[in-house]
């Protein structure tokens, strides 16, 4: 079941769509109350940040150790990327707590 609300898939469509033209827009999508994904193409051209934001009580190593439900959003996101030709990380590992918003970052790598 993809639990990815439908802008957060025309965001991650119109990505996909501006990498093939040379010129993908920034992704800044909330895909629950506590969740919100961000791609942002990095300066070689051939790779993407690809960080997920969210506010927790703890903070396991990687996003999926959240849990199976939190992990069907993630697992949505990747899905949609991959549908672009878009290969997404074995993992988003956790990188650091800002203002209280935990922060989940993996590398992208565009085709």
């Amino acid at each position: 079941m993809n639990h990815v609300p439908n802008e957060a898939l025309a965001a991650i469509d119109a990505f996909g769509e501006g990498h093939l033209r040379g010129d993908p827009p920034p992704v800044r999508e909330r895909l629950r109350s506590d969740l919100r994904v961000r791609i942002e193409v990095s300066d070689d051209g051939r790779t993407a940040r690809c960080r997920f934001e969210t506010e927790y009580t703890r903070t396991p190593p990687t996003l999926r150790d959240r849990g199976s439900f939190l992990a069907t959003y993630v697992d949505g996101v990747d899905e949609r990327l991959r549908e672009w030709g878009i290969e997404p990380p074995p993992a988003y590992e956790y990188r650091e707590t800002v203002d209280g918003t935990h922060r989940y970052e993996g590398t992208l790598t565009l085709p």
